[in-house]
């Protein structure tokens, strides 16, 4: 779960004109609000104001506030918004030129101790005579996770919006507390009740066939979201039916890919039911792009390892050797010793086999067939394709052909 100050990064404001993203989102939250945005027309500095109208009703009066809105984009510097950053000559200056009673500042970031002091001394409620009111980050964000208002993060903050909409009414509420918890605090709350926020996870759900099925994927969930820790969610995955397995690792991979995989992970190499971790690993192998290191680290653990390893990546990598038109290669010196001419056309790998002599290395050998022009040196005369065998290894660094031996059938033009 992402800690909540980063749910919404105002880094990301899109807009139709560059830099005005800020502008456009609170003219939208301001009409959202019954408000009544509208801009003055543009200054001799090209620049526009926003305003917002209020009215204020009492029981025995009304009082009608014209807010001077001033919105500061410092997300990208991640600046506060400081006292030369206010409207010059002076924001009651400013204020009376338009007709206007009220000043409201809104930033992406936050206001500056002496930008605050100021702009406290000119409101109302401490002997001033205009009212001032700040939107700063926290605030923005307050406004945009309503669930109303989601349209316009994905609006104006769309890679804001892939974290915001997987939200429930539950995280919503949680997070209106931010700003009275610690981030440390907070992202510890938000992370205990996330599997709990919507039903998805519980195991009567995902599992409603079978009590002792459902009770195990409820401690499966617990220790590898609540207690983040998946060998333990692997070693408690004990006393469940293999489709209430699957039911649960498809739930999982859907709402928590990450965590299905480290998850995954652990049953292959803690867990002791073989025909679980062979499950294990080829679901990864199904759903996840496996990167060669996760092969080496992962495979061995598992019964009949070598018919779930995709031989691909070797048969690119041999064929990618056998043609080289030059036969600089170590693995390649017979040929360069049996033929004085070489003019390959194509390889083609017949099979590759695997086994493995430690942990950190999977060994492989196989038969390819080469296409082409063989010119023998020693007496000239030419094949159309000879076969050899090939061997090698991969590790979770390096892949290597280390000999190509001509088989002796194909010496014979």
């Amino acid at each position: 779960m992402p800690k909540a100050q980063s749910l919404i990064d105002f880094a990301e404001l899109v807009s139709a004109v560059p830099g005005e993203g800020l502008e456009e989102l609170v003219r939208q939250i301001g009409r959202r609000k019954g408000l009544s945005p509208s801009w003055s027309g543009r200054g001799s500095d090209s620049g526009r104001d926003l305003y917002f109208t209020e009215t204020l009703s009492g029981s025995l009066s009304k009082e009608k506030i014209t807010w001077l809105v001033s919105c500061k984009d410092k997300a990208k510097s991640n600046e506060s918004v400081s006292e030369r950053d206010l409207p010059a000559p002076g924001i009651k200056d400013k204020l009376a030129q338009h007709d206007a009673n009220g000043f409201l500042l809104v930033t992406t970031t936050t206001v500056s101790s002496g930008a605050k002091a100021l702009l406290d001394s000119l409101d109302k409620s401490n002997g001033g005579d205009i009212h001032n009111l700040v939107w700063d980050s926290s605030e923005l964000t307050a406004i945009l996770l309503d669930p109303t208002n989601q349209d316009l993060v994905r609006q104006f903050l769309p890679k804001s919006y892939q974290r915001v909409k997987g939200l429930t009414s539950l995280e919503s509420s949680i997070l209106e507390f931010r700003d009275q918890l610690p981030d440390e605090v907070l992202a510890d709350v938000m992370r205990l009740i996330k599997p709990y926020s919507s039903s998805c996870l519980k195991g009567s759900l995902v599992w409603p066939f079978d009590s002792t099925s459902a009770a195990t994927i409820d401690r499966i969930i617990k220790m590898l979201l609540i207690h983040q820790n998946a060998e333990e969610a692997a070693l408690s995955t004990d006393k469940i039916e293999y489709d209430a397995f699957v039911a649960l690792i498809e739930r999982l991979y859907a709402d928590y890919p990450d965590k299905c995989f480290s998850y995954l992970s652990s049953i292959i190499l803690k867990h002791d039911d073989e025909d679980m971790k062979y499950n294990a690993y080829q679901f990864l192998l199904d759903n996840y792009n496996l990167s060669r290191r996760d092969i080496v680290r992962l495979v061995l653990f598992v019964d009949d390892w070598p018919e779930l390893i995709d031989k691909t990546e070797v048969s690119n990598f041999v064929q990618d050797i056998l043609s080289e038109s030059s036969q600089s290669h170590k693995a390649l010196k017979e040929l360069k010793t049996t033929f004085s001419d070489i003019s390959r056309s194509d390889v083609t790998i017949k099979y590759v086999y695997f086994n493995a002599t430690q942990h950190d290395q999977i060994d492989f050998v196989g038969e390819a067939t080469m296409h082409g022009i063989f010119t023998y040196q020693k007496d000239g005369t030419k094949k159309q394709s000879i076969s050899g065998t090939f061997s090698g290894y991969f590790n979770e660094s390096d892949i290597c052909l280390e000999e190509f031996t001509i088989n002796p059938e194909s010496e014979t033009p």
